[in-house]
């Protein structure tokens, strides 16, 4: 049992509500009543928020019996409290990391902290709960609150060849404190290595994960790793042609756009063209009142509507992504490399990830150096204005 956390665990005690906005909200942070707004994460159902009473403070399920909590509803709540924290704090408590039949610790553990984060991002064939990234390096993060992960999503993992961890929240006592629980999430619940590419270690089991190529798909594949290759440079020497480019560089944020990442091969329009596109229409819709999202599913669809994208690597078997990838680190699909840059502008302070899959919020700083950009703009002179030449 994790320490501090030794109450008597209770299905009834749903700590967690989800907000309008899809954020998940603890008991302590809204108001009594149905005027808490908030829904089951699990099930949906509005919830009411009970406070002060013998039970202790906890949501209820508004227009059911005795207001219980739905089935597996505290277990959906934890797990994604504990997504959206970690994408939150940024920082995590690492465990220690032993080579089989080793006494002495490779690595000691302890406190890391990251500067990017994605929520239930899919790679390959798995959706890992959260991927934090510091530098160039991701770390894969699974919570067990219900389900441990087993071997067969071990060796998933491990054929990424990405570092993974595993935190262990399933004898957390649900209705402990925020405090308790986020300091259980972050640095005192058991947590164990599921992979390390370092010591070729994959959950116990010793030994990489390899897939045989015949000399046919061999051969494919070098053909696919030339084309690609070539696709990239040119991608990289086209030159701009969209307005979109120099509208964000006059707002301000040169460096948003011509971000080189993986994928961009995939592309038919400059870096600079694609990137500035998507940025500048989330920026005019959050100007505006409207959403101050980014989304991956959506940049994409703008993208292939203008026609930029390239039919033979936008579209590839899943096969042939995986084994190009690995053979090229500059290839990805264009739906990760559109991710990888907005996760560089989220490094940049420039976006926000946000706890939904594959999006991101537009911060309010960024919004106020776009306005101020523009009002300084308006306020410039013409250079066609003052008296007429006498000559």
């Amino acid at each position: 049992m994790v320490e501090g956390a030794v109450r008597a665990y209770t299905r009834e005690g749903l700590l967690f509500g989800e907000r309008p906005n899809g954020s998940i909200v603890h008991i302590s942070e809204v108001p009594s009543g149905l005027a808490c707004d908030c829904r089951c994460p699990n099930c949906g159902t509005p919830l009411v928020a009970r406070r002060g009473e013998q039970l202790g403070h906890h949501f209820g399920h508004h227009n059911t019996v005795g207001e219980r909590a739905c089935a597996g509803g505290p277990e959906t709540a934890l797990h994604r409290f504990a997504k959206e924290l970690l994408a939150a704090k940024l920082a995590l408590v690492l465990p220690p990391l032993y080579r089989n039949g080793e006494g002495k610790a490779r690595y000691a553990g302890g406190f890391h902290r990251f500067d990017a984060a994605l929520l239930e991002h899919r790679l390959g064939a798995i959706v890992p709960d959260v991927i934090v990234r510091r530098a160039d390096r991701d770390l894969l993060v699974e919570f067990h609150v219900t389900h441990a992960c087993d071997a067969t999503k071990i060796a998933k993992i491990a054929s990424l060849g990405t570092a993974a961890i595993e935190v262990d929240l399933s004898g957390l006592a649900l209705n402990a404190p925020r405090a308790e629980l986020e300091a259980a999430i972050l640095e005192r619940a058991p947590r164990r290595w599921l992979h390390n590419p370092k010591l070729g270690w994959v959950g116990g089991i010793h030994g990489p994960v390899t897939t045989r190529i015949t000399p046919a798909s061999s051969r494919s594949l070098t053909a696919l790793e030339k084309a690609y290759a070539s696709a990239y440079r040119e991608a990289l020497s086209t030159p701009s042609r969209s307005l979109a480019r120099h509208r964000v560089e006059a707002d301000g944020l040169v460096r948003t756009i011509g971000v080189e990442v993986a994928g961009i091969g995939c592309f038919t329009a400059s870096p600079r063209d694609w990137q500035a596109v998507i940025l500048l229409n989330a920026l005019e819709g959050a100007l505006v009142g409207r959403s101050s999202i980014v989304s991956a599913k959506a940049a994409l669809q703008q993208i292939r509507e203008r026609g930029w994208l390239r039919p033979r690597f936008s579209r590839l078997p899943p096969a042939e992504a995986k084994a190009l990838s690995a053979a090229l680190p500059s290839y990805a699909s264009p739906a990760d490399a559109i991710t990888a840059w907005a996760m560089t502008l989220s490094r940049e302070g420039i976006l926000v990830p946000s706890s939904a899959r594959g999006q991101w919020v537009i911060r309010r700083e960024t919004l106020q150096r776009v306005r101020e950009a523009r009002q300084q703009k308006e306020a410039r002179p013409s250079s066609r204005s003052g008296p007429a030449d006498p000559t």
